[in-house]
């Protein structure tokens, strides 16, 4: 929800963190988190985004 929240809506980590009722280091390192975790699944198809 947070990567969808920050790169597709737009909101800034503050304005997440206040939505979402966190601090901003939490918000930070979950969406740093989740960035990482999507780069892994993506690696293995490359492929998809070369053509």
């Amino acid at each position: 929800a947070m990567l969808v929240m920050y790169h597709v809506e737009g909101l800034s980590y503050e304005e997440i963190a206040e939505a979402l009722d966190l601090p901003l280091g939490t918000v930070k390192s979950r969406l740093n988190r989740a960035r990482v975790a999507l780069r892994d699944q993506l690696s293995g198809h490359l492929e998809l985004f070369l053509e």
